[in-house]
């Protein structure tokens, strides 16, 4: 509903108020907008006298210390992010959520993966593929 400027919503509270319109749908289809959104507009008028938008969402601060996260990333690289909440519980003495840690770690561009390099794999072939392919089949004359 964010998306409908303040004048439409005006002029869709007005025109069911000032008897235009006598019913929700007949309003909805005058404007295209659906029956939901008129509820809506005329609740919030009724509530609050305005059909101004409510406020969206913002100035949610980070609640990790990115400076702090970096020296602890650095002292202790393969730590797990619970064990990384439990440090910043005990530095802080407040508790992040998973995602909340998960998030500063990448403001910080911290990965958390252990090795930056794995290992050749060590696993070599056992069966002869290739042997038994070469060999020709029973009943079969070459």
């Amino acid at each position: 509903m964010a998306d409908i400027s303040l004048d439409l919503r005006r002029r869709i509270v007005e025109a069911y108020h000032s008897g235009r319109t006598a019913t929700y749908e007949a309003t909805a289809s005058m404007f295209d907008v659906g029956v939901a959104t008129v509820n809506r507009l005329l609740r919030r008028k009724r509530e609050t006298g305005d059909v101004m938008p409510k406020p969206r969402g913002g100035n949610n601060p980070r609640r990790v210390d990115l400076d702090w996260l970096r020296v602890h990333a650095r002292a202790h690289p393969d730590a797990r992010i619970i064990d990384r909440i439990a440090a910043w519980k005990q530095h802080n003495g407040g508790h992040v959520s998973v995602g909340a840690m998960w998030s500063a770690l990448h403001a910080i561009e911290w990965t958390h993966k252990k090795r930056r390099r794995s290992r050749a794999n060590a696993i070599v072939p056992t069966s002869r593929r290739s042997e038994r392919r070469s060999l020709p089949l029973k009943g079969s004359s070459m």
